[in-house]
């Protein structure tokens, strides 16, 4: 979806067919409350992130339409035969996920900032340090037994 909206032409209106519920809904009724809590806990956030991007920098009007998988329609069966084509690829073809800092608004909006939701997002950032002292006590308890 990314690909096909970055080589159409802005001014072009878009109907994009898709069997994926969960990316019509993100990009259309969650959207808005996924950037209020600073996309927290929003599975594949930089590929929404992107498409949102891209969808906004259009001129003209983007439809999503829902179509079911699997079931015989043409244009996707032809992306489900090109997903498979790509995991079995030997190269891969790098996805350009990089949006524009002024864009890429980072943080949550005060009024939908619960406490939760503060220690998930701290979670979600802060990488994992290693604690030398656990990893040495846990050594010493495997040699042990």
């Amino acid at each position: 979806m990314i690909v096909a909206i970055e080589r159409a032409p802005s001014y072009q209106p878009m109907i994009i067919a898709l069997d994926s519920k969960y990316v019509i809904d993100g990009l259309t009724t969650h959207l808005e409350e996924w950037e209020n809590k600073g996309w927290t806990e929003v599975k594949n956030m930089i590929f929404f992130k992107k498409a949102a991007y891209l969808l906004r920098k259009r001129s003209t009007t983007t439809c999503f339409q829902w179509v079911k998988g699997h079931a015989g329609t043409i244009g996707n069966e032809q992306s489900n035969l090109l997903a498979k084509q790509g995991v079995i690829k030997d190269d891969n073809n790098r996805l350009d996920l990089k949006i524009p800092k002024e864009f890429d608004l980072q943080g949550v909006r005060l009024a939908s900032l619960t406490q939760a939701a503060a220690y998930r997002g701290i979670k979600e950032r802060k990488p994992d340090t290693p604690r030398n002292l656990t990893q040495r006590n846990i050594q010493l308890t495997i040699e042990a037994i």
